[in-house]
C-alpha cells in the first residue's frame, strides 16, 4: 500500500479543537535561548485550536490521553540546555506536541493493528523502533535491544515501505505527544494497563520501565554495596527495580530533600545521605561502604581500593553526579549512567575509570531483558512488580494540574525541592 507522509500531524477537518503543548525546534529561537534573549516558554506554544488528529499508517493508534507526566526531559528541551547530539533522535514533524509518559484509552486502530482495540487503557513507549514501522530488523533489533534501534534515526531497511513513511532520515525520532488530549503512535509503542493498575500508578510504569533496564545493565548480587545517585523519580525507581528484582544488596542513596529521603527508604533503600557538603557526604559513602578516602594534591578525595560500593546508578547523569560516581565507586566496580543532564562534561575527571579500571555502561530507555529464562520487555515486567505490591508506588503523583495551568506544572516540576514534587502531571478531563 503506497501511502503519502505527511509533517502536518493535526488536519482533521471534522474534528473539535484540542488543546496540546507543541514543541517547535526553530534554530533561530534555539541561539536566542542560548543568548538569554528569548523567553522561559519560547520553544512551546500552547494552543487551543488543534483538530483531532489522524491515522496515516496502517500499524498507528489513535489514544485519547488521560494523564501525562512532566518528564526532565521534557524540561531540558523547553530550556534547550541538551545535548547537539540529541537532535538526531529528534522527531521530524515540527512543530509536535511534547510529552511520552501517559496513559490514555485507545479510541481507533489502524487496519494492520492486531493487538489492540478501542477502549483498551494503555501506557506509551516513544521509542518506535523496527517492529512498529515493520521493517525488517536491524542489528539492535535482531541482538533484542530495540531501544538502540536504528529506525529512530529514521534508517530504514531500504525497502519500498521505507519510502513510504518519508525516506531515508525524513521520519524516526521519539515518538512523544502526550501532552495533546489525542496523539497518534504505533502499536508497538503502546503497553496494555492490566485492570488491577490505577490510571495514576501505571503512569509510573515508563519511568519504572527504564529503571529496571538500567538495573538488568548490571543486576547487584546480594554481597553488592550499591550507591543510587538521585532520588528524583528515576533514582527512586532504580531502588524498586532492585528491590523487586530480587537483590538483598546494601543500598546507598544520594537524596537532596527530606522528602526524597523518605520516599527511598519506604521503597527499599538500606541507607540515605543527604548531606550537601561534599567532604561529609564522601565521608559516610567510605564509612558505609568500608573503603578509604585518600587525598589528591589537588581536588576532591577519591576512595581508591577494594572497598566502596560495587556499583553506582547514576539517575541525575551531570557533570558533577558523574565526577562523585568516578571519585566513589570501588576499584573494578561498575558506573550505569540513567540520567541525561544532557551536557558536554568539562569538570568529570574521567580519569579515574582508568585508574580504577572501571566498567561504564550507559542504559538507554526500556528494552528487552532476560528475567527467570526467558525474554522479558521491562513495561511488562514494571507491570508485574506494580501489581505484586502497588502501595510502593502510591502518592509518587504528588502534583496533577490541567493543561491550562501547563506554566505553573512546568516551574513545579523545575523546582522540585522547594515543591515537594516528585512527579507532576497533567490530567485531561
Amino acid at each position: 500500500m503506497n501511502i503519502s507522509v505527511s509533517a502536518a500531524v493535526f488536519e482533521h477537518p471534522e474534528g473539535l479543537p484540542l488543546k496540546a503543548i507543541m514543541y517547535n525546534l526553530k534554530i533561530s529561537t534555539v541561539i536566542r535561548k542560548k543568548m538569554r534573549l528569548a523567553g522561559k516558554y519560547s520553544m512551546i506554544k500552547f494552543r487551543r485550536d488543534l483538530s483531532k488528529p489522524i491515522i496515516k499508517f496502517p500499524r498507528q493508534v489513535l489514544v485519547r490521553s488521560v494523564m501525562a507526566g512532566i518528564c526532565a526531559s521534557d524540561i531540558h528541551q523547553i530550556d534547550v540546555d541538551i545535548s547537539y547530539s540529541a537532535s538526531i533522535l529528534a522527531r521530524k514533524d515540527n512543530p509536535f506536541p511534547l510529552g511520552h509518559e501517559v496513559t490514555g484509552i485507545v479510541e481507533e486502530v489502524g487496519s494492520e493493528v492486531t493487538g489492540l482495540k478501542a477502549g483498551d487503557r494503555v501506557c506509551h513507549s516513544p521509542v518506535a523502533s523496527c517492529e512498529a514501522y515493520g521493517f525488517e530488523y536491524c542489528e539492535s533489533c535482531r541482538e533484542g535491544k530495540p531501544e538502540t534501534c536504528q529506525a529512530i534515526a529514521g534508517i530504514g531497511d531500504c525497502s519500498e515501505l521505507e519510502k513510504q513513511y518519508g525516506g531515508r532520515l525524513h521520519f524516526g525520532g521519539f515518538g512523544s505527544g502526550a501532552f495533546s488530549e489525542y496523539f497518534v503512535t504505533y502499536e508497538d509503542q503502546l503497553r496494555k494497563i492490566p485492570d488491577e493498575i490505577s490510571n495514576e500508578v501505571a503512569l509510573i510504569a515508563e519511568p519504572l520501565a527504564v529503571s529496571i533496564h538500567a538495573v538488568k545493565r548490571r543486576q547487584p548480587s546480594d554481597k553488592d554495596t550499591v550507591l543510587v545517585i538521585g532520588a528524583g523519580i528515576i533514582g527512586l525507581m532504580i531502588i524498586r527495580a532492585i528491590r523487586g528484582l530480587g537483590s538483598k544488596c546494601r543500598l546507598i542513596v544520594l537524596a537532596r530533600y527530606p522528602f526524597q529521603e523518605e520516599a527511598a527508604r519506604r521503597l527499599g533503600a538500606d541507607e540515605v545521605i543527604s548531606d550537601h557538603n561534599k567532604d561529609l557526604l564522601y565521608q559516610k559513602v567510605a564509612d558505609l561502604a568500608g573503603g578509604h578516602l585518600i587525598k589528591p594534591a589537588l581536588g576532591k578525595k577519591i576512595l581508591y581500593g577494594g572497598s566502596g560500593p560495587d556499583i553506582i546508578f547514576d539517575s541525575v547523569g551531570t557533570d558533577l553526579t558523574l565526577d562523585d560516581a568516578l571519585h566513589l565507586v570501588k576499584n573494578n566496580g561498575t558506573i550505569v549512567i540513567v540520567g541525561m543532564g544532557f551536557g558536554i562534561t568539562r569538570k568529570t575527571d574521567w580519569v579515574l575509570g582508568i585508574y580504577k579500571q572501571l566498567d561504564i555502561l550507559g542504559s538507554m530507555m526500556h528494552g528487552i531483558e532476560d528475567h527467570n529464562g526467558k525474554p522479558l520487555d521491562t513495561f511488562e515486567l514494571a507491570f508485574e512488580l506494580m501489581k505484586e505490591n502497588p502501595t510502593y508506588f502510591d502518592d509518587l503523583v504528588t502534583h496533577v494540574f490541567n493543561i491550562d495551568q501547563y506554566k505553573t506544572a512546568f516551574s513545579i516540576a523545575s523546582n522540585k525541592g522547594k515543591n515537594g514534587a516528585i512527579k507532576v502531571a497533567f490530567r485531561f478531563e
